[in-house]
């Protein structure tokens, strides 16, 4: 009995032929319809995801690029507009001594030309004064010549005299 029932179960360490075929061919179908239907869209998708990863990853070197050289032209743009300022202040600089300087000539010639005016103010009213001054002696000495003579009416040298008075004032 112990024999019969050992010759009537399957032994775990001999495996029937036909369980073996059985299990080769499922294995088989399986691998063949997994490949087909699983395997291929996952390979493809695994494929398409690396293209998006390593497009992602070119694109991103190329802004990285791309933004190197929006910073280096940032850089020289500022640099210029620096320097543009800088001649700016130069010339506003340059602009405004040369604006002081054109002042001050002005307010010289302007000064220059008032004390001219006034001297020539001065000396127009100083030969008025000098002229009124001689007419003034001039009918003093008349004056005193007409007493003069009503007095010595006669004498010839006191006319010579009166007139030589008249004639150097």
């Amino acid at each position: 009995m112990g024999h019969a029932a050992s010759a009537g179960s399957p032994n775990l360490l001999m495996p029937e032929t036909l369980m073996v075929v059985l299990t080769w061919v499922t294995f088989f179908i399986l691998l063949f319809i997994l490949q087909k239907f699983a395997w291929k869209p996952i390979l493809e998708g695994l494929k398409k995801r690396e293209d998006y990863i390593r497009k992602s990853l070119e694109e991103a070197d190329k802004i990285k690029e791309q933004l190197a050289q929006v910073e280096v032209q940032k850089v020289q743009i500022l640099e210029q507009a620096k320097t543009q300022a800088n001649s700016i202040i130069e010339q506003s600089r340059k602009t405004g001594h040369e604006l002081e300087r054109q002042i001050e000539q002005k307010a010289k010639k302007s000064a220059e030309e008032i004390v001219n005016s006034a001297s020539q103010e001065i000396q127009g009213e100083r030969q008025r004064v000098l002229q009124e001054l001689k007419k003034q002696s001039v009918q003093t000495a008349v004056t005193l010549a007409e007493k003069i003579l009503k007095e010595n009416l006669d004498t010839q040298k006191n006319r010579n005299l009166i007139n030589q008075a008249i004639k150097d004032v």
